[in-house]
């Protein structure tokens, strides 16, 4: 880790960020860099039990100036205007726990998740923004943290956005689930997928459990691994968010990954000995009739099979 890095922890419950957020904070400790928290008061009693139990003098780290715990709320109050966060006014608060020419500190905040929960999204955005303006004047090694619910139903951009703002998006705990179909349903639509490698297995088994629902068992095999292939892609050429649907009808089930990426998938003829570059040969193989369709936002790769 540097001295001045940004990471963003997604994560699917309480107990999970907690986890994350105490071992960010005994790291820290342990290397005698001091730890700012804003956090809610319920995670901010879960990280201290936490760190009791594993032999941290959170108390005594507190008395020495090495710990500052602050209420995400509270915090929050000294500097949003009119539902907005202003610059001077949230540099002040800095300043006051990062002076000037201060050493390394590490900062968890969970504000700008506070923010999103409230349909504040644009704020949010705005004050991860302004962090990386402190970073740009201070030596800080911030975490944030979004619930992984909170993200399943945003726009693809937003989410996008919110992952550009951040050095590493990363997971505390499993990838969160990625949403279900009703068995009658004839369209399936997941929630925003991470650009994470542990997307990839969270997806299969959404396309897994809509197929078995809808009794296409005989389907399964054959879309989980298209399915892998148009998330990888979107994961590994277009470092995006996705959300992946599935559409039956007419004797066809339609799967399609959505990103905001502007890189279209290639299809490529590997040779032999290479160790990939068969993504999209295996999606042509493996379907009926396979696309890709530019959206105001970015693209849909789809790919059919016969039901």
């Amino acid at each position: 880790m540097t001295d001045r890095e940004h990471e963003v922890a997604v994560y699917d419950d309480d107990a999970a960020l907690v986890r994350r957020v105490a071992d960010f904070v005994a790291h820290s400790l342990d290397g005698g860099v001091p730890v700012v928290t804003v956090s809610r008061p319920a995670h901010r009693r879960g990280v201290d039990e936490l760190l009791a139990a594993r032999g941290v003098d959170g108390a005594a780290a507190r008395r020495d100036g090495l710990l500052t715990t602050l209420d995400a709320a509270a915090t929050m109050s000294c500097f949003m205007v009119d539902g907005r966060p202003d610059p001077q006014l949230f540099a002040a608060v800095v300043d006051t726990l990062v002076p000037e020419g201060a050493h390394t500190v590490s900062a968890f905040g969970e504000m700008v998740a506070m923010l999103w929960e409230r349909g504040e999204v644009v704020a949010a955005l705005e004050l991860e923004s302004l962090w990386n303006a402190v970073l740009a004047q201070h030596p800080v090694r911030l975490l944030c943290a979004y619930p992984g619910d909170v993200l399943a139903d945003a726009d693809l951009a937003d989410v996008a956005r919110m992952c550009s703002l951040h050095d590493h998006v990363s997971l505390a705990g499993a990838h969160p689930g990625s949403g279900a179909t009703a068995p009658d349903d004839d369209v399936a639509r997941s929630g925003v997928h991470l650009p994470v490698a542990a997307a990839v297995g969270c997806v299969r088994g959404f396309v897994r459990g809509a197929l078995t629902e809808w009794g296409l068992d005989h389907l399964v095999g054959d879309a989980v691994l298209i399915t892998s292939e148009l998330a990888t892609n979107a994961v590994t050429h277009g470092s995006s968010p996705f959300r992946t649907s599935l559409v039956r009808g007419d004797g066809v089930v339609r799967v399609s990954v959505e990103d905001v990426s502007s890189t279209w998938p290639q299809l490529h003829h590997a040779l032999p000995g290479d160790q990939d570059g068969r993504g999209m040969a295996i999606v042509a193989t493996l379907s009926r009739r396979t696309g890709c369709d530019s959206t105001a936002g970015g693209k849909v790769t789809w790919a059919e099979l016969s039901a």
